[in-house]
């Protein structure tokens, strides 16, 4: 049975006319499968009969199950940030889980209870390879979606709840004005259909944020977990199944959830749509399998665990199982395993001097502007050397465009007091611009983010507030520096920058750095008396350098993208005058980055090579 009801537009730029939703495809998604793969209503009698089974059940033993959200997008607001798809997973955790101080854990009822299910996202890929847990696939698929579309990105759904997020959701019936929030395959289907298995579900309702439809609360995720789980709605059948002898075999089969006639709409008080049942009891309204809105939903019950413990036991134990979590970067009590440092040490310096970002380590994430608009590398304006990142943003004509690009991952545990800098150049397009820079820092590919700084228009301006492109000069850059103190334990340090637009002009971006503190490091060089000459230089250096005692100093010679070509030396020198000669044979002209690493700290110095 399905829900329609009017509301006003949504989020997702459709028709500001009022529409009809669908909250849940699922129940029609299932016919359709079924008339496709009769064997599965076999397996949906055989789910029937497991969970009615007693089965004495383990408590406190949570299942962590790894999940990978495919956002197929094209270049709109569907195409939603990893901060929204954690807030989705936030929900859904508090939900299944009961947790204090939300509205799972707000529920009185006693038969409200934690389910002891936990979503992660996945840390290692089907190829073991480290992941955000996030794919995003530019495809005009992202329209009117249904299965035929989840292949254009899936993992092994044994292995990975797979949860797709498009725009809209094409409904059975093909009514253009029907909104549908979301469809999930139950765990019976998985045999037959296991390269759909998974949620599929409109943008706007992941998470409580950003774009998200407040009137849900994010509880359309759970609700669609809860059919993936195993569980059916209350109003299943309509008031059927309301005895002891007939509650596991019809309606929704679980016996602690009266029969409900029709779904339930808003949030009321109290509703007793069925009274053949016995003992007749009120519908069970904040059950999340139900309709209510989402801000109202606030419980699973004890009998619905335990049918999703059966059928999740049978159907898709291995997806929890202790190998599978380590295949996926889980260890068994649902922490994330330890990440290899990133063979990319700091100090690490990119110039932007390049005319692709290919092979770099940088990505570049322009959500919603592939084009021009985007950030790409431009040779226009930089700072210093031949390029540095740019965006053409006065040719946006949206409000709200988020584009980003992303540093490679950074191993800055070779700093003690690591340091970013970096500068800008930026001009308004008028007084009203409102173009904001968030900067944000990860140790774990960008799967969990902590937001290091913004930066708003009044403070990014250097020049001139302007209709016409801006271009900037060597004076209208300037230098931001962020201390990384806090974040120096971390391995695999990726930096985010993401222009959020309002219609502003052009801005740049160049000379990026994770180092010492300036100050420290070139008074340490400066006290060393250090130098090396020729500089430029074609076959051979010589490296000179004065210790005040005895030491271990240690040089590295790295290109600029944070590699390392090759060890020069590393020693204890006497105090007084030293000198050491660097063979330069073999490398490719341009321009390197010798790290000395001293007992009293390290600098960098630059080396051109011929």
């Amino acid at each position: 049975m399905k829900k329609i009801l009017v509301i006003g537009a949504t989020l997702m730029a459709l028709s500001s006319q009022a529409q009809k939703v669908i909250p849940c495809l699922s129940d029609e998604v299932y016919v359709e499968s079924v008339k496709q793969f009769p064997e599965i209503k076999l397996e949906e009698n055989r789910a029937t009969a497991i969970a009615a089974a007693p089965v004495l059940q383990k408590k406190g033993v949570v299942k962590y199950i790894p999940v990978v959200f495919h956002v197929i997008h094209k270049n709109g607001l569907e195409n939603i940030s990893i901060t929204q798809l954690n807030d989705a997973l936030r929900v859904m955790n508090e939900d299944l889980r009961k947790l204090s101080g939300t509205n799972g854990g707000s529920s009185t009822d006693p038969l409200a209870t934690d389910m002891e299910y936990e979503f992660r996202l996945a840390q290692f890929d089907p190829n073991g390879l480290p992941t955000n847990g996030v794919n995003r696939i530019y495809n005009v698929g992202t329209d009117n979606a249904r299965d035929a579309q989840k292949a254009i990105s899936y993992w092994d759904a044994r292995k990975y709840f797979n949860v797709w997020v498009v725009n809209t959701i094409s409904n059975s019936s093909g009514d253009p004005n029907s909104i549908v929030l979301g469809y999930a395959q139950f765990p019976f289907q998985l045999n037959s259909q296991t390269s759909t298995d998974g949620i599929m579900g409109r943008a706007d309702q992941f998470g409580a944020i950003e774009l998200a439809d407040a009137s849900q609360a994010g509880r359309t995720l759970t609700h669609e977990a809860g059919h993936w789980l195993g569980l059916y709605h209350p109003f299943q059948g309509g008031c059927v199944g309301g005895t002891s002898t007939s509650c596991l075999s019809y309606g929704d089969q679980v016996c602690d959830t009266p029969p409900v006639s029709t779904a339930t709409t808003g949030c009321p008080s109290s509703r007793n749509s069925c009274t053949n049942d016995s003992p007749d009891k009120p519908d069970l309204i904040k059950n999340y399998m139900d309709y209510a809105d989402g801000n109202c939903m606030n419980m699973f019950t004890v009998g619905q665990k335990t049918r999703v413990d059966q059928i999740m036991n049978t159907y898709r134990a291995n997806i929890y199982s202790s190998t599978n979590l380590s295949a996926a970067g889980l260890n068994a009590d649902g922490s994330y395993k330890t990440l290899t440092a990133s063979a990319t040490k700091a100090p690490y310096t990119f110039g932007f001097d390049v005319s692709s970002l290919s092979g770099s380590g940088w990505v570049l994430e322009n959500y919603m502007s592939p084009g021009d608009s985007g950030w790409q590398v431009g040779s226009t304006g930089p700072l210093s050397g031949t390029g540095c990142m740019v965006s053409q943003n006065l040719k946006n004509t949206r409000l709200n465009v988020r584009n980003a690009f992303l540093s490679p991952n950074i191993d800055i545990t070779t700093l003690s007091s690591p340091s970013l800098t970096f500068y800008m150049a930026y001009a308004r397009r008028s007084t009203v611009s409102g173009d904001r820079i968030r900067v944000f820092i990860s140790n774990s590919y960008g799967r969990s983010e902590i937001l290091l700084r913004t930066i708003l228009a009044t403070e990014l301006a250097t020049g001139t507030t302007s209709t016409s492109a801006f271009v900037p000069s060597n004076t209208e850059w300037k230098k931001y520096t962020i201390d990384l103190s806090p974040y120096k334990a971390y391995t695999n340090c990726k930096i985010r920058i993401e222009l959020q637009s309002l219609r502003g002009n052009n801005i740049y971006f160049d000379q990026f750095s994770i180092a010492e503190p300036t100050g420290i490091s070139e008074r340490l060089k400066q006290e060393m008396n250090f130098s090396v000459f020729p500089n430029p230089a074609k076959d051979l250096v010589s490296i000179s350098f004065e210790n005040k005692q005895v030491g271990t100093v240690e040089m590295e010679l790295f290109d600029l993208q944070g590699k390392l070509v090759q060890p020069v030396s590393k020693a204890r020198y006497e105090a007084g005058l030293n000198q050491i000669n660097m063979d330069l044979k073999g490398l490719q002209s341009g321009v390197y980055l010798l790290k000395v690493q001293t007992d009293n700290g390290s600098f960098v110095h630059k080396l051109w090579v011929e």
